[in-house]
């Protein structure tokens, strides 16, 4: 204890006694310190540990700290063992349990002495390039934050979660810039300086839920720009179905929290340029899409708690008298309906646009007025109508000697402009690559192409092939194509496209 600081309020961080292990590291300076909260990880802190320490960046470069709080099933002893073996492994044992990941979080930031920081939960782990490519891209860029892929992993296999944010490279960028960003707003795949947290005195907030949307809008506002990378840096574990603190934490709890954050951020008066699309994410997905269009909220016999936190939440933005609506905030039709009909109090047709989204709607579509709309049919021959963005359609593949050329019509209340082809590994999302062909789209949504050989160079697996547009934003492509066409590549490879048996476009490489 009584370590420097810049944080102000160095009192928050004598609240809870605790024990530092190998405590001499921290006054040496090291390039990036990792920090993990450790409670009750013993199935996975090991495999957690030892992704730091095989980092490509050196391990002599990292302190590693890690805050038990208060485990009862082994990690304890696991930690304490760890900081036997290296000497750059700090383990801080915790006199009493917190209750959150908070403040093991914040003590780890404050004790740390690196240039850079990075968060890790125990449960997780690092590709091993992962800390030296943001250490890069921070070095490289002089900039305060840096984000990567981060892979969430399960039994169904691997998912890139949070894709806004790592679908390009991009350099010292406004985030503001990037859309959707803080829909993803876990401690996951992100480096940061530390004297952004220092000086700014960002804490988490000690909450059961949120706290991670609130520690990073505060970081992200405070760094004012950002760089990403698509190279992979974290793999989420969704492995074990563990009962982490979110998941044992009720929906009007979450709201309660999530209503903390929205105040938090309407309590900064930020320009309604900066401000809207926090407010997005803090109402649209977080207080339509996660309140009404979930398994949860059909199955609840208390939907009146529902709509009293959903009109809790409009009154909160009300009150603050913003020049813009929040209607003008969102982007799906389909929470626009469940907005305009929760705020009218058509509770009724909200419930059954709910039912119809999770448990009816089989996809289909129909065209009214020359455009694709989902139609939700209710009593008296009254119906719910969502215009679909947009949907497309190959209608002519075309071989040449070393090139295929691609035809394909959009339709749509929104056609985007097409801006390449991203192709994602079926066994593997690290076999995944964006094309970027010369594109010819016509105002009635004809779109063509040419992918030559040389643009399939990859390794053997399936694909899944998908038209990109608007930076990340991608469609899936139906076909009513048959025949199989195949495409010779280098190495004794060959490229086949291929219906699926769900009726879209696909890619495999294989050996011919």
């Amino acid at each position: 204890m009584g370590l420097m600081t810049k944080f102000k309020n160095k009192k928050y961080f004598n609240k809870v006694d605790y024990t530092v292990l190998n405590q001499d590291t921290l006054s040496k300076k090291t390039d990036v310190t990792v920090v993990v909260p450790v409670y009750n990880a013993i199935d996975f802190i090991e495999k957690t540990v030892d992704s730091v320490i095989i980092q490509s960046i050196g391990f002599h470069n990292i302190t590693l700290i890690l805050i038990d709080d208060q485990s009862s099933d082994g990690s304890r002893e696991i930690v304490e063992n760890y900081s036997r073996m290296y000497k750059n492994i700090v383990s801080v044992l915790l006199h009493e349990n917190t209750g959150t990941p908070a403040f093991p979080r914040n003590l780890g930031a404050h004790l740390s002495n690196s240039t850079y920081l990075f968060y890790l939960d125990a449960d997780d782990w690092l590709h091993r390039e992962g800390i030296l490519t943001l250490f890069e891209l921070l070095e490289d860029t002089g900039g305060s934050y840096a984000v990567g892929k981060t892979i969430q992993v399960d039994p169904k296999g691997e998912t890139v979660i949070g894709r806004y944010e790592s679908s390009r490279e991009r350099r010292d960028v406004s985030p503001f810039d990037i859309k959707h960003l803080f829909y993803h707003l876990g401690p996951r795949a992100r480096m940061m300086r530390s004297d952004l947290i220092k000086d700014n005195g960002i804490l988490y907030p000690e909450m059961k839920f949120a706290e991670d949307k609130q520690f990073f809008i505060d970081v992200i506002l405070a760094a004012g720009t950002i760089s990403t990378t698509t190279r992979p840096i974290y793999y989420l574990n969704r492995i074990d179905n563990n009962e982490s603190l979110t998941k044992q934490t009720n929906y009007m709890e979450k709201m309660d929290s999530n209503i903390k954050v929205i105040k938090h951020v309407l309590d900064k008066n930020l320009p309604p340029e900066k401000e809207k699309p926090i407010i997005n994410r803090l109402i649209e997905f977080d207080a339509i899409t996660r309140m009404f269009d979930r398994n949860h909220f059909l199955k609840t016999k208390e939907k009146h708690e529902y709509y009293r936190k959903f009109h809790e939440t409009v009154h909160l933005f009300n009150k603050a008298k913003r020049s813009y609506s929040l209607e003008e905030t969102l982007i799906k039709p389909i929470n626009q309906l469940y907005y305009t009909l929760a705020i009218n109090e058509e509770y009724s047709k909200l419930e059954k646009l709910a039912h119809w989204s999770k448990k009816e709607d089989d996809g289909s579509i129909e065209m009214i007025n020359g455009k694709p709309f989902k139609v939700l049919y209710l009593e008296h021959g009254e119906q719910l109508q969502i215009p679909v963005g947009v949907k497309g359609e190959l209608i002519e593949l075309e071989k040449a000697e070393e090139d295929i050329a691609l035809t394909f019509q959009l339709s749509g209340n929104n056609i985007p402009v097409i801006e390449g082809i991203r192709l994602t590994g079926r066994t593997s999302v690290l076999n995944t690559k964006d094309i970027s062909p010369k594109i010819e789209q016509s105002e009635d949504g004809r779109v063509t192409m040419r992918i030559h050989a040389t643009d399939l160079q990859l390794p053997v697996d399936g694909y899944i092939f998908k038209l990109i547009h608007s930076d990340y934003e991608s469609i899936m492509v139906p076909t009513k194509l048959e025949e199989k066409t195949t495409l010779p590549l280098i190495q004794g490879k060959q490229a086949l496209f291929y219906t699926t048996i769900n009726g879209n476009i696909s890619l495999k490489i294989k050996e011919a």
